[in-house]
């Protein structure tokens, strides 16, 4: 990336980013990022303009805004004039800057940015500045077709970097720099890649369609939602375990597994990154887990939720709890791994699942081990843990599933305003919280204990 040598002109742009305390420089908090990414060329500008027109949207342009600061004449603005024409990246904190102040200026809430973040510093820098991004349009072009495109505005534009030397470094700075970015978005499931060689109607109707979802899945959750996360190893009977609960209590269950096997049979990109992950016994990106429970939990409109499966590791339940919010409780099925694995392969018979093979299964219990089990010993450690022995018949587990609901007042489900069973009575006084061994949470002794944490409040 170019560096501006002005230190006075780049600490202006580093103020900006950071904005003045007064309420006239804040941002509003529901604040909501499209970034429009593609080679110069692609049309980013021409899909802006109707996207604008059906949405609503506050278009800023990261070139706009520099040529702006080129045409004031300014010290920064000979040097990033200078940067443009050999093809190079202006700093950050420049282009952040003049973004964060045309945000505010404008008063609005919805924006896209068009042509940034073209690196990856860039986009890590925005998003921990500002807020990370909602969604972001790649559009795809080849070079050739951009390049003749180029050419062709450069003969009334009056643009210094449309001519062809400038135009082939800024195609291999895109390459370089930016695809990465994109590659980054897609692996969380963040990116729409669009074909720009269409005309540009038949490009927009593809571009709806990706608002569309974004818009959709944006529905807000209930504010009194409660949320119980049930984990344990793979095959220590989590799934029975919540189907009983849900029978009993009215939850709705939530499989984070399901979910995304469902993402996996849908044939898309997203689904078969995440089928070669699975194979190999790792965990999804967090991102993605989050996002498909999330839609799962707006689509359902319901209130009470078991979360089989997830979180998986720290910063996953982190993750999790700062973009939804925290959990009511966890149950914990506790089992030794030679019974999950003679489960597990009992199920691969007839489950079909590329997962349920010995192989996998004795990697998906390392991961477990190493990941997972940090995560209950951090609810433990705040009193929200509840460890049940998973090696009894299925009704004999639900005996103290039960008693961990119902002596931690998790709140009455909505069901039960309908006469369903569903017991709202607080806890009387409990235990301490206790912090589970290693040893005892890798299941090598179990006496179908509940490890108590502080009571939980019902829920208005």
């Amino acid at each position: 990336m170019g560096q501006c040598k002005s230190k006075p002109d780049q600490a202006a742009p580093r103020r900006a980013v950071k904005g003045k305390k007064g309420a006239g420089d804040a941002l509003p908090d529901d604040l909501r990022i499209v970034f429009v990414l593609g080679g110069p060329g692609s049309g980013k500008g021409t899909q802006c303009a109707k996207i604008v027109d059906k949405y609503g949207f506050t278009h800023l342009s990261a070139g706009d805004l520099l040529r702006d600061e080129v045409k004031s004449g300014s010290v920064l603005g000979q040097q990033c004039e200078q940067i443009m024409k050999e093809g190079k990246l202006v700093p950050m904190e420049v282009i952040i800057g003049l973004l964060r102040t045309a945000m505010v200026k404008s008063g609005a809430r919805d924006f896209l940015i068009d042509g940034f973040p073209r690196a990856m510093d860039q986009a890590l820098r925005f998003e921990e500045m500002i807020k990370p991004c909602e969604m972001v349009i790649f559009f795809d072009c080849p070079e050739e077709v951009m390049e003749s495109r180029l050419l062709k505005r450069g003969e009334t534009s009056g643009r210094s970097d449309d001519n062809a030397e400038t135009i082939r470094k800024r195609f291999k700075t895109f390459v370089d720099q930016s695809l990465p970015v994109i590659d980054h978005y897609a692996a969380i499931g963040k990116a729409h890649k669009i074909s720009a060689t269409s005309p540009p109607e038949e490009v927009f109707v593809h571009v709806q369609k990706a608002i569309d979802a974004m818009l959709k899945s944006e529905e807000k959750l209930r504010e009194d939602v409660s949320i119980v996360f049930v984990l344990g190893g793979p095959g220590s009977g989590k799934g029975t375990q919540c189907a009983k609960i849900v029978d009993k209590y009215g939850f709705t269950h939530l499989s984070a597994g399901d979910l995304l096997r469902d993402e996996v049979k849908s044939g898309s990109v997203l689904g078969q990154q995440c089928e070669q992950i699975m194979k190999e016994g790792k965990l999804v990106p967090m991102e993605v887990i989050i996002g498909l429970l999330r839609t799962a939990m707006v689509k359902s409109g319901a209130r009470d939720f078991l979360i089989d499966g997830f979180p998986r590791a720290m910063d996953q339940a982190l993750r999790f709890e700062e973009m939804i919010k925290p959990c009511k409780a966890v149950i914990f099925f506790d089992c030794p791994e030679e019974v999950m694995e003679s489960r597990l392969l009992k199920r691969g018979e007839t489950s079909g699942r590329s997962d349920d093979n010995a192989e996998t299964i004795r990697k998906r219990f390392k991961t477990f081990v190493d990941q997972s089990l940090p995560v209950i010993d951090h609810y433990a450690a705040i009193g929200k843990a509840h460890k049940i022995s998973a090696t009894s018949p299925p009704e004999e587990v639900f005996v103290h599933v039960q008693k961990a609901i119902e002596q931690s007042a998790l709140p009455a489900p909505a069901a039960a305003t309908n006469g369903k069973a569903a017991n709202g009575k607080a806890a009387g006084k409990a235990k301490p919280a206790a912090k589970a061994s290693r040893k005892e949470l890798k299941g090598k002794k179990a006496e179908g204990e509940v490890i108590m944490g502080t009571p939980v409040l019902a829920m208005a």
